[in-house]
């Protein structure tokens, strides 16, 4: 016999999903894209993009980037030297050229006479301090015997050219500090020595006075 088929069952229909509800928020721009931002931006890529650039070519032409640093260098040094008689950087510069009438201004007889003073030289020295016209110069021997290395146990560290006026009168005062250390009972010390000169650059730089304005020792 013929059983009769099972009856099929329909499949059920899925159950609707529920949909999550989404909320539209507003979009915050971030700090790299708002108006002043970008501007800025704006502004800094193209000297950035230069540097980038330029970097780039450095690297890829060392040789010729040498020989344009080469050749500022030597065109700067040159403009400074015919117009000012120095170097750039101070190289082979000179504290005792005053640059004063196209001339040292009497730089070179002042610091011959520090040297004569320095080295204990009373002849030098009194050669130098002939052309003053102070109405009472100097003693050289005096001086050597208070500032000298040789006889006033004294070591001069360093000559400070501290500044250079012109006058009206075409003369140039100047002010020149020496450090210097002493030995004593109660050990080494420092000090210093400030000297003012006047010379008159019309005349080759003639020393016409000469004045010690202070002489103290430092603790």
């Amino acid at each position: 016999m013929l059983s009769p088929s099972p009856t099929q069952q329909s499949p059920r229909e899925p159950a609707p999903e529920h949909k999550a509800s989404v909320r539209s928020t507003p979009i915050r721009k971030r700090r790299g894209e708002t108006l002043v931002a970008l501007v800025i931006k704006a502004m800094l890529r193209p000297p950035l993009k230069g540097v980038y650039y330029l970097i780039h070519g450095i690297q890829n032409h060392k040789l010729l980037t040498l020989s344009v640093i080469l050749l500022l260098l030597i065109s700067m040094s040159a403009t400074t030297f015919f117009t000012t008689g120095s170097l750039p950087f101070g190289v082979g510069s000179d504290p005792f050229n005053f640059h004063v009438a196209g001339s040292d201004g009497g730089g070179d007889h002042i610091k011959n006479w520090l040297y004569a003073l320095r080295d204990g030289d009373a002849t030098k020295l009194a050669l130098i301090q002939s052309e003053l016209t102070m109405a009472q110069p100097p003693d050289p021997n005096q001086l050597i015997t208070q500032y000298s290395q040789a006889q006033a146990h004294l070591k001069w560290t360093t000559i400070n050219v501290m500044g250079v006026y012109s006058e009206p009168d075409s003369t140039v005062e100047s002010f020149v500090a020496v450090d210097f250390t002493a030995n004593g009972p109660g050990g080494a010390s420092n000090g210093v020595v400030m000297w003012h000169f006047t010379t008159l650059p019309s005349s080759q730089g003639r020393l016409l006075a000469i004045d010690l304005v202070s002489a103290r020792s430092l603790a």
